[in-house]
């Protein structure tokens, strides 16, 4: 399993933060999400029994590790908040995945972020007044205000993964090299799309 977090108003930025300050304190315990969210659950049991029978002593060293995951996640989600718009957990929670969250490299860490945050790259791109003139691809951004790509069709699918997405992982990745990329890929794209005469060609004398 892997872990998720729910914080109201979090930027998809912030809701990394907070993921991997929460990891970072079961990386440290060296406990997996599973463990401590168990652990937990044993102790609580037992508390609630009254305390009777065999002492969880194993569960009772690492019980505090999920609360201190969840608290570490919503202070660095919340960094710069204001203190009254903080909530008091993060909501941490255990996801099924078939795999633990925890990266090999700092490009495997890099390439998650990206995906975690791809619909929030795309909005900042646009608030800051990039895929606004009126080309086919700017209607595709437009239509993926609520990043739903059912909305689209094959033709404007494509046009998401030709143009836009390409120019949101240079906004990522490389952000010094985004002003002239996106210049110069605009420039040599066509603002119009070829016309479809598939259907006309079949009433073709």
């Amino acid at each position: 399993m892997t872990i998720t977090i729910r914080v109201e108003g979090a930027q998809p930025e912030e809701i990394v933060r907070g993921l991997l300050a929460a990891q970072e304190v079961f990386d440290k315990a060296s406990v997996t999400p599973d463990q401590a969210a168990m652990a937990r659950f044993v102790v609580e049991g037992w508390d609630i029994r009254g305390f009777a029978g065999k002492v969880p002593e194993e569960e009772l060293a690492i019980c505090t590790v999920w609360d201190e995951a969840d608290q570490a996640a919503v202070q660095a989600c919340c960094a710069g908040w204001p203190a009254d718009k903080v909530p008091r957990s993060a909501e941490l929670e255990l996801v099924r995945e078939p795999q633990r969250f925890r990266f090999t490299s700092e490009e495997e860490r890099s390439e998650w972020l990206f995906q975690t945050a791809d619909a929030g790259i795309l909005e900042e791109m646009c608030e800051e007044g990039y895929f606004n003139d009126g080309r086919p691809e700017d209607e595709v951004a437009f239509l993926l205000d609520d990043w739903d790509f059912e909305r689209l069709t094959e033709g404007q699918r494509k046009l998401y993964d030709e143009r836009i997405y390409p120019l949101m992982r240079i906004w990522f990745f490389e952000r010094e090299r985004f002003e002239g990329e996106y210049a110069r890929r605009r420039e040599e794209w066509p603002r119009d799309l070829p016309h479809d005469n598939r259907q006309l060609s079949l009433f073709a004398a």
